[in-house]
């Protein structure tokens, strides 16, 4: 897709049209690379026109409220483009960049474990091991929130840094990095819950239950209609921004409570106390940001290499700090990370 938008904007007359090639030819290669590891398992792919297959009806019921239970956060989002396009112009644009930042960890991170925990799940469901399914939606759901609370903290109190040095060119001034920086702060308030809603869903997908995502998703739809319009004028496109983070709130709850009922409890005292030592550490991260920035204030205005550096300082300095303190505290998550280094390192040393 870069590639695409790099090489061969100047053959469309309408530049865009590179990007929408690229997406086409990457989505068509993400496919081709996947296809010799099928081969490889064994699966061989073809054409079968028997609509009275039994799983094909399966399939059928389970897709419907699955697609629309997935999707609720784009729809959220294209919901809060049509009401910013009645504010001022740029609104639209403020959006989209900070949602491409808060997509960052979503993307690499949540939506990976989301989706690796799926078989788990499913095969502990099948055996009727009820209590291992439990513990792996606690360690699934710490595993994330080990990288979310981080991230959280570290885009509120860096949002304006990251804004300037990823954007800030061009027709994309100061003005623009404030206003974006605004709706990136708003959006990353629900980044715990745009990222643990993935493990949710994937554990009641495993209980053959797509309707109760589907039903939670139509009223997480509701609240971000009712709160988008509430708050779109006091607070602006920031507001819109708000209401995504509250729907997604209100949709982990709600699935929460569904799951709770349909298994029983599943997050117990180990799952808090390494969600507080998450919290210490990403206090001490913060207070560490905090500390750069008095001894090294932040330029709205300076030059880009003093911005990087500015970034990049309070990047590695934060995520250093975090992981120490984590360490530390003895967090199981920072401890399974050493072990699997450890491990690695030996078998290197042994090959």
């Amino acid at each position: 897709m870069i590639l695409a938008t790099l090489l061969l904007k100047d053959f469309f007359q309408e530049p865009i049209i590179a990007l929408v090639v690229g997406v086409m030819i990457g989505g068509v290669l993400q496919l081709a690379m996947q296809w010799p590891f099928l081969v490889r398992l064994g699966v061989k792919l073809k054409l079968d026109f028997n609509f009275r297959h039994p799983g094909l009806k399966q399939i059928g019921l389970l897709f419907g409220p699955a697609a629309f239970g997935a999707s609720i956060y784009q729809i959220n989002i294209f919901i809060a483009t049509i009401l910013a396009s009645l504010l001022q112009t740029g609104s639209v644009s403020y959006l989209y960049y900070a949602d491409r930042i808060v997509e960052l960890p979503l993307g690499v991170f949540a939506i990976a474990v989301g989706t690796a925990a799926l078989p788990s799940f499913s095969e502990q469901v099948a055996k009727g091991d009820f209590d291992e399914f439990k513990k792996t939606i606690s360690f699934s759901l710490r595993l994330i929130l080990f990288v979310t609370i981080p991230a959280t903290i570290a885009l509120i109190s860096l949002r304006i840094p990251i804004i300037s040095v990823l954007f800030q060119r061009g027709a994309f001034d100061l003005q623009s990095t404030f206003l974006t920086a605004k709706a990136l702060f708003y959006y990353a308030l629900g980044l715990w819950a745009f990222s643990t809603i993935r493990v949710i869903v994937s554990a009641l997908y495993s209980l053959q239950d797509a309707k109760s995502p589907m039903k939670a998703a139509i009223v997480a739809l509701l609240v971000n209609a009712v709160f988008s319009v509430i708050l779109m004028f006091p607070l602006k496109h920031g507001g819109l921004a708000l209401a995504t983070s509250v729907a997604a709130a209100v949709n982990v709850v709600m699935l929460s409570v569904i799951l709770k009922k349909r298994i029983g409890v599943f997050l117990n005292r180990e799952f808090y106390r390494s969600v507080f030592k998450m919290l210490l550490s990403s206090l001490a991260m913060w207070v560490v940001i905090i500390l750069i920035g008095i001894i090294f204030p932040w330029r709205d205005k300076g030059p880009l290499d003093q911005r990087i550096f500015y970034l990049m300082l309070c990047i590695f300095a934060g995520t250093a700090t975090y992981f120490i303190t984590a360490g530390l505290a003895k967090c199981p998550e920072m401890t399974m990370i050493i072990d699997t280094v450890k491990r690695k390192i030996r078998r290197a040393k042994i090959q």
